[in-house]
């Protein structure tokens, strides 16, 4: 968010090829110089001067690539391959170098994320990517690279099966950062008083097959200056392993033990050095016998066999309960036999006071350039000391600095001492479920070769031959279908869908002709001035299509988040999700209905953030009204998705579909929205909306190929969504809409390829829908001289989609007046010629003339259940842009009427 004087100075100096600062030049006086350009961003004063950080609206949050690049290069990664391969970055995150999602690169400049920063009307581009499943991607492979190198395990990036144990090394690379001189060195004493001798283990002590272990350091019940070991958890097996020792003659292990009650039962033994895998032990001693404390500390020795030549010493604890067997001050020493009752050696911890404390400076430095306030840095600490040896310790804090919100943001935070509000499900109010799925078909679906002219009184298919040359179809591989009050009595549907076909003619599928986003009605001589939106460019339509809003009058709303502001303000539980990526069609007015929540297409994704989540927690309280907005945005998003993920996981990790649905991006997809939808009444909701995308709609060659791939992706998913949706009984309970940025061209270009056009064909499919027609008017002269038809076959919607929506919004329950101006602001600007019946589009509508918070659907068949469908949503509203008070509402005339329709 630079301001307009430093925009200014760098497109000065863009222009001019020259820039001056302190009396030093850059550039050589040449239009586009990248040296005095450069040198403009980087030297101006807003870029540099650190008074700025003190600013909260200051500032940005960094994209995933960089920060995966800070750690590796902060924390001295060191590769142990010729090549360091990453794999799966995209995939997590939503962000590698050379793989784009769009032209537009990974992220929407405009974007307005909730919250702080949208409040108050900044822009957040990184924040596209901030998001449940990129955020939990993001850490887990944070995560794995501190805790394994590169790796597969746990969510990493590392290039083949996961084999690393959390004390082995990564064949590809490692973190080498501060590690430890204790890591593997020869082991000579242990005190348990740790590195910051504020209790933890001196040595690196490792687990069962080099695993976590389950040794802790905890106060001495008898003494409270003093640290001892104990196990929280029974374990018949070894499972605590010191460092290798080598054995010598006349040597003895000798340590401390203390059992608090006669259920205790410790024992400490050795494995051969030589084994490859801890993965068993001999027992030397075990409570009982020779060792019995009775309640005091003794001291005790033994010896291991000479013909082992090194070995680990192994300590557990095999009560039950667990946690009354104590070990202190375990060295090598000189000795025979054994044996307890020998005298104790007094040994000197070899830890400095506030070691901890220097390590977690250095990081802080290194990873969030000393932003990271004093608060944070002492739950770190904590979590430092507790953590066992140095290197675990150093893990632990490494894991906790990359969660920071001063390590993913520019900013300062400033935290209170008040945690954020849990996430919870609302309780199911039994009305009638209903669930919206929008699909979009990014980058320009070419849908005159969706729905085509067939059997036309004008001969409308020759003149499509004519038109569309080399890229037209075939009428004998067209799948007709018929329709009526059109300019053909049959139309041809794309070869690659016959389940679209079947469900047509099953009258569960309509089609909109010629539909788009308009501001008003217009002609050849006046769209251009006349409409609003920026034409034929992808992310101007493709955002109006997803807003439905071309005057801004709910600025920064998307059409289902306005769709559920209303339905919240009736007393629904709404709940909104996102497949994958952020989309503003779930964005709703700050306050007025929860945040829509971005689930992964294969599910909920798995959060492996055990070893430090209790204390991520305490790091992300709730800010101060200075804090930083970018930080606050970080530290909300966290928060909220790991709320919403624990809940989710939950839910979904027992359901599965019915119906087996394809291994494609879009199968995926759907497969997670019916699992989603299965869970409704756990979750409390009585509206899901859902927002789905897919790509490679943008066939600028070789149309015709893609769109036959694209397509079949396109009838397998759909027709398994709606088996699935039928087995569970629930297919008059949802609807789709499928939308595009625009149709294409339908005069090819030189590369059998479309260009990018206007009004095109649309899919809506759903029990309640009033299928088997084609709603709208499907152009009758395609012609350049039809009334129309813009240059190469570009056409003027003459259906806009304030209508199709309006009637989707009625379906919900809405009602006409009001509250449909608040969800279609632009509805009046059409009168009704361009409009469409609701009533035509569904048959089944809830009685909407009465809009009580409390009204019931109103059908002649029982096909809506009342089965509160899920709203996993935060229980704290999102917030987004500043949006306008006034609006459409005074300018609709108020029509309200009852819609009491059953199916024909």
């Amino acid at each position: 968010n630079p301001s307009p004087r430093y925009i200014e100075s760098v497109a000065n100096a863009f222009k001019t090829g020259s820039y001056t600062t302190q009396g030093e030049s850059f550039g050589t006086g040449i239009y586009g110089d990248l040296a005095a350009t450069f040198a403009a961003i980087y030297l101006d004063s807003e870029a540099r001067n650190i008074l700025l950080d003190a600013d909260p609206f200051t500032g940005s949050l960094r994209e995933p690539i960089l920060k995966v690049l800070a750690l590796m290069r902060s924390m001295n990664f060191v590769s142990l391959s010729p090549v360091t391969r990453i794999d799966r970055m995209k995939t997590t995150t939503g962000q590698m170098p050379h793989e784009f999602g769009t032209v537009f690169s990974f992220f929407l400049s405009e974007f307005k994320p909730y919250g702080r920063v949208g409040d108050a009307n900044l822009v957040a581009p990184e924040a596209t990517l901030v998001d449940m499943p990129k955020i939990i991607g993001l850490l887990n492979g944070l995560t794995s690279l501190v805790k394994f190198g590169l790796s597969q395990c746990e969510g990493g990036w590392g290039p083949d099966y996961c084999r690393e144990k959390l004390y082995t090394t990564s064949a590809f690379g490692v973190l080498g950062f501060n590690r430890t001189t204790m890591m593997e060195e020869e082991f000579a004493f242990e005190t348990f008083e740790g590195m910051s001798l504020r209790g933890g283990l001196d040595n690196r002590w490792v687990g069962r097959d080099f695993n976590a272990h389950n040794g802790k350091a905890t106060i001495d019940p008898q003494v409270n200056n003093n640290h001892v070991l104990y196990f929280p958890e029974r374990s018949w097996n070894g499972d605590f392993y010191s460092p290798l020792i080598q054995n010598f003659n006349n040597q003895v292990v000798k340590f401390k033990y203390l059992s608090t009650t006669p259920s205790a039962d410790g024992c400490i033994g050795y494995i051969d050095g030589a084994r490859e895998y801890l993965n068993t032990q001999t027992w030397a001693l075990c409570d009982g016998n020779i060792m019995e404390s009775n309640g005091q500390w003794i001291t005790c020795q033994f010896e291991v066999p000479q013909e082992v030549t090194s070995f680990r010493i192994v300590v557990t604890d095999r009560g039950d309960p667990s946690g009354n067997a104590f070990f202190d001050d375990i060295h090598f020493a000189a000795g025979t036999d054994t044996l307890c009752g020998v005298d104790s050696s007094v040994l000197n911890p070899p830890g400095v006071l506030g070691y901890s404390d220097s390590v977690i400076g250095e990081l802080a430095t290194l990873l969030t350039a000393g932003r990271l306030g004093s608060a944070s840095k002492d739950i770190i600490r904590d979590a430092f000391d507790s953590a066992g040896s140095a290197e675990d310790g150093l893990r632990v804090a490494q894991q906790l600095l990359l969660a920071t919100s001063e390590f993913h943001s520019t900013n300062i935070a400033k935290a209170t001492n008040q945690p954020r509000d849990d996430i919870v499900f609302p309780i199911p109010s039994g009305k009638p479920y209903r669930a919206i799925v929008y699909i979009m078909f990014s980058g320009g679906c070419d849908s005159f070769n969706m729905l085509t002219p067939h059997t036309c009184d004008n001969d409308l298919y020759q003149t499509y031959l004519d038109v569309r040359h080399q890229v037209a179809l075939p009428k004998n591989l067209l799948l007709p279908i018929s329709a009526s009050d059109q300019v053909c009595s049959k139309f041809g549907i794309h070869p690659e869908l016959p389940a679209i076909r079947d469900l047509y003619d099953d009258e569960d599928l309509l089609f909109f002709a010629n539909t788009g986003v308009m501001s008003q009605p217009v002609t050849k001589d006046n769209y251009y001035t006349l409409t609003n939106t920026q034409l034929f460019a992808h992310n101007h339509m493709q955002r109006e299509t997803k807003r439905v809003d071309p005057y801004e009058t709910n600025s920064g709303t998307g059409i289902l988040g306005r769709m559920s502001d209303v339905l919240s303000r009736q007393g629904r539980n709404v709940a909104s999700f996102s497949v994958d990526r952020f989309s503003v069609a779930l964005v709703g007015k700050p306050g007025e209905s929860d945040a829509p929540m971005i689930v992964d297409r294969n599910g909920i994704p798995q959060v492996y953030l055990d070893e430090t989540k209790e204390y991520i927690y305490k790091l992300h309280n709730l800010t101060e009204n200075d804090s930083g907005v970018f930080a606050e945005t970080w530290s909300s998003s966290l928060i909220e998705s790991l709320g919403v993920n624990d809940l989710l996981l939950t839910e979904l990790s027992g359901v599965t579909t019915q119906v087996d649905f394809p291994s494609t991006y879009l199968g995926d997809n759907l497969e997670t929205v019916a699992r989603l939808i299965a869970t409704r009444e756990t979750r409390g909701s009585d509206v899901d909306t859902f927002y789905v995308e897919i790509g490679g709609f943008d066939t600028h060659s070789d149309v015709e190929e893609a769109l036959n791939g694209r397509f079949k992706e396109v009838n397998d998913g759909f027709e398994a969504f709606s088996q699935e949706m039928k087995t569970m009984n629930l297919w008059n309970n949802v609807t789709l809409i499928q939308t595009s940025d625009f149709a294409r061209t339908l005069n090819p270009n030189g590369g059998d390829g479309t260009d990018h056009a206007w009004g095109g064909n649309y899919i809506m499919m759903g029990g309640s829908v009033k299928g088997g027609k084609i709603l709208g008017k499907y152009p009758e002269d395609i012609t350049d001289d039809g009334p129309l038809t813009l240059d190469r076959g570009r056409m003027i919607p003459s259906t806009p989609w304030d209508t199709v929506f309006s009637g989707i919004a009625t379906w919900l329950g809405i009602s006409v007046g009001a509250e449909m101006g608040q969800v279609c602001p632009n509805l009046h600007k059409f009168n009704s010629s361009y409009l469409i019946d609701p009533a035509e589009m569904f048959g089944e509508l809830i009685n909407v003339s009465t809009p009580s918070p409390t009204e019931s659907a109103t059908t002649d068949s029982p096909t809506i259940f009342p089965t509160a469908l899920p709203t996993a949503a935060p229980s704290k509203s999102p917030t987004i842009l500043p949006t306008d008070s006034g609006g459409p509402d005074d300018e609709c005339e108020d029509t309200s009427g009852t819609f009491d329709v059953t199916k024909s």
